[in-house]
């Protein structure tokens, strides 16, 4: 066996297992950061990080708890298999002692709560390293004075909410979508036999103490936005010890399948559209939210008198800008990476104007048919947002109006300072632009 010394003074090989791409991306800026910390791997799935780590024999895997798939935990012994010179670090919201306590019993070597990852990832990453065992020491306290626990797990009552099955008084007619943090369904109400949009929260991320305090203040704060743009939530509750909320059904399309199917729109339909997103941003601002996620995905479109109307949905990474700390600051940049403002890949606090910014890439997509800084990775695309000046509009659009790039240019200024104030003030330069008015 190696000396620790001599393991220590190698570059360190790491492997990042977490299934949301935004958090890999901040994972690999903080510890890419330290000059021996090396990056070889990044998995999205308890499967693909089996392979990965069979395949880089990495030195540390970072492995997250609520991983969608297998869970994560359990999997830790097929993982230390498949590598046994690997050191298995769990990065988690999860706070429950006994999770901690599962995860080494288990096999891991450490165990870092996300909020506290800037001051304890790095710490912890070489403690394991060098052959250690790292523990959050709030956790550690804890796990001393408690008495170990069941978990229970209720991925048997998920695997149920199949087609046809019912679920918190709602028949499931369809799957819509699903991810990590959940699955939403088509279903119907099977009181009022109205159909709604049914949206469950995974277990493993709902048994997040601080993700359900998020969520249930955050289903409160949608609920209070009374708006023809903003897609209403009618119901958030729990059964069967699942999160979920239900939410109106829009029949019809959203915006990025619009743009894959079409690809640049005509003007006028483009501005249409942004400028009934800009007004239920505007709606949400004065209710003290922020998005934080403005992205074509996000905007359903469905018809209402003939035209098309565009509903803004998934209000859930929106931060009240009042909110505590606690819930909200997780040391990573939350968004997507093609429509993040600059101060949001940097991690520093956002307000109103950071939605400005994502909807004036989204703007810039709508009429170019591209994202503003197309590059070929999350890292890429930050850098740029943050780094590189705002791509000319002429330079694939020449038969629109310069003023409109005079309008994108304020949109996308790196300074939120210099951006339009409001969504809606977007908006309206943007159709004054058009119509030659500016």
């Amino acid at each position: 066996m190696a000396d620790p010394i001599d393991v220590a003074s190698k570059p360190i090989d790491i492997v990042l297992a977490d299934d949301h791409a935004m958090v890999r991306t901040g994972l690999r800026m903080l510890l890419e950061a330290e000059p021996d910390f090396r990056i070889v791997g990044e998995a999205g799935d308890v499967e693909a990080a089996v392979e990965q780590a069979r395949a880089h024999q990495p030195r540390i895997l970072l492995l997250d708890v609520n991983m969608k798939g297998e869970p994560s935990l359990p999997a830790i012994p097929t993982i230390l298999e498949a590598s046994s010179e690997t050191a298995i670090v769990v990065l988690t919201m999860q706070d429950d002692p006994d999770y901690a306590r599962w995860a080494l019993t288990a096999g891991a070597s450490g165990y870092v709560l996300k909020e506290a990852a800037e001051a304890e990832l790095v710490e912890a990453v070489r403690a394991a390293a060098r052959g250690r065992t790292y523990l959050n020491p709030a956790l550690g306290a804890q796990l001393a004075r408690k008495a170990p626990e069941p978990i229970q797990h209720t991925d048997a009552a998920r695997a149920e909410l199949g087609v046809g099955s019912t679920f918190a008084g709602h028949r499931i007619d369809a799957i819509a979508g699903s991810g990590g943090m959940g699955t939403v369904f088509r279903a119907t109400d099977l009181t009022l036999d109205r159909p709604v949009a049914l949206k469950v929260i995974a277990p493993d991320v709902a048994r997040d103490p601080v993700f359900r305090k998020r969520f249930e203040r955050e289903c409160r704060a949608a609920a209070l936005i009374d708006h023809p743009n903003v897609v209403p939530v009618y119901h958030a509750g729990e059964d069967r010890g699942m999160l979920y909320l239900t939410m109106r059904y829009v029949e019809g399309t959203d915006l990025r399948s619009l743009l894959r199917e079409e690809g640049a729109l005509e003007p006028g339909r483009a501005l249409m559209l942004v400028d009934q997103i800009a007004q239920a941003l505007d709606a949400a601002h004065e209710h003290g939210l922020v998005h934080r996620d403005v992205k074509p995905a996000n905007v359903l479109i469905g018809i209402r008198g003939g035209r098309e109307h565009a509903f803004l949905t998934d209000f859930g990474v929106t931060k009240e800008r009042m909110a505590p700390s606690d819930l909200t600051r997780t040391g990573f940049a939350m968004g997507t990476a093609d429509y993040i403002a600059p101060e949001q890949a940097k991690g520093a606090e956002v307000d109103a104007r950071a939605d400005v910014y994502a909807l004036g890439c989204v703007l810039f997509q709508t009429l170019s048919g591209s994202v503003p800084y197309d590059r070929d990775s999350d890292v890429d695309k930050m850098w740029a947002h943050v780094h590189e000046p705002p791509p000319a509009l002429q330079d694939v659009r020449p038969e629109l109006p310069d003023a409109l790039d005079d309008v994108l240019a304020r949109a996308l200024a790196k300074d939120p300072d210099a951006r339009q104030q409001s969504a809606g003030r977007l908006a309206a330069e943007a159709l004054a632009a058009l119509r030659g008015d500016r």
